[in-house]
């Protein structure tokens, strides 16, 4: 089986699908399978609309040579990839990732929802949020099989694009081999994210300023780093904190969880349920909720309690099993 993954971003580049889509590459390669990579790469510099016309072009001839398709988000390569498909007939499966939706609409009106608030009132979209939804549908219907990775956002999609359950499945995300920690040094808590609305950077900051009133020593460190560069700071850490307005898909906090370290995410996570047991979980809309949360972890009893929590994962999902799991997908999709 040739299967061509499609991914907006890949490595070096930084960001959970740009990992993802490697891992899972790597890992359907070792399984036998011939793989290949398709990514926007100085294609993103162009506009939107230019920029999906483009990697349009730059499919076709990929499609010439898949037996299936793995498309990694469900907008910047799924729609392109949605109508290339019209054209050239090879089944493919959407890999949903994040809410593009969601995540341009906080960008642009700076509001704050919360992603299972947000497809319940009535919004009034920008041309190009409207272009967005309208895409999301018309890939959404194209699909042969759209996958979650988390339970919260295909309950909210289903219900959202009246999208038939049967056609839905779940994909567990990987969690890699537990790695050797470090005693931290100093209190310093990790936040290396994407600069974007939703990650909620001005409660943190704000929370992270009322916390250092009461303890003075902790520090924040923030930024962009690549992948490698974060596991080795994460190594020796204090903390690592997320309190995103809802991180779907928190594979920062299960890379955290690979050195046993503690960490506070938001209470609406996908995998909240899933994770709450080894770590903190906030309100994200409550600046004192997160203030409380770094209080507790800079205070030598919270760490304390906080650090045999961490200790007590010991989940491990390999690349191996995510791809597995495509592969047993993929041979049941037909044309």
């Amino acid at each position: 089986m040739k299967i061509l993954i499609a991914t907006g971003i890949y490595p070096p580049q930084v960001g959970g699908p740009a990992y993802y889509a490697k891992g899972l590459q790597g890992a359907l390669s070792e399984a036998g399978r011939e793989v290949k990579v398709v990514t926007y790469g100085a294609l993103m510099r162009l506009p939107t609309g230019l920029r999906h016309l483009a990697f349009f072009v730059r499919l076709v001839p990929k499609l010439l040579w898949a037996d299936r398709v793995i498309a990694l988000d469900t907008f910047s390569v799924a729609w392109p990839l949605a109508l290339a498909t019209r054209l050239i007939r090879v089944p493919f499966v959407v890999r949903t990732g994040g809410d593009f939706l969601w995540e341009e609409y906080l960008e642009r009106t700076g509001e704050s929802i919360l992603l299972k608030d947000f497809y319940t009132g009535a919004r009034t979209y920008s041309t190009k949020e409207k272009l967005i939804l309208r895409a999301t549908s018309y890939v959404l219907r194209r699909a042969d099989t759209i996958i979650f990775s988390t339970q919260l956002q295909k309950d909210i999609w289903v219900v959202a694009y009246s999208i038939d359950p049967a056609k839905t499945t779940r994909i567990d995300n990987a969690i890699d081999a537990p790695l050797p920690s470090i005693l931290p040094t100093q209190k310093n808590f990790l936040w290396y994210v994407r600069p974007t609305a939703f990650k909620n950077s001005v409660r943190l900051h704000a929370a992270f300023t009322k916390a250092k009133e009461q303890y003075p020593g902790i520090i924040l460190e923030e930024g962009q780093i690549q992948k490698q560069q974060l596991l080795e700071k994460m190594a020796s850490c204090y903390a690592v904190v997320l309190p995103s307005l809802t991180e779907i898909s928190p594979n920062y906090i299960l890379d955290a969880l690979r050195f046993k370290k503690p960490f506070i995410m938001d209470k609406y996570s996908g995998l909240a349920d899933e994770l709450g047991r080894y770590g903190l979980l906030v309100d994200p809309l409550d600046e004192s909720d997160i203030a409380k949360g770094i209080a507790e972890l800079a205070s030598e009893e919270g760490y304390t309690r906080a650090v045999a929590r961490a200790a007590s994962f010991s989940e491990v999902r390999t690349y191996k099993d995510v791809a597995q799991d495509f592969i047993v997908l993929l041979q049941k999709t037909t044309t």
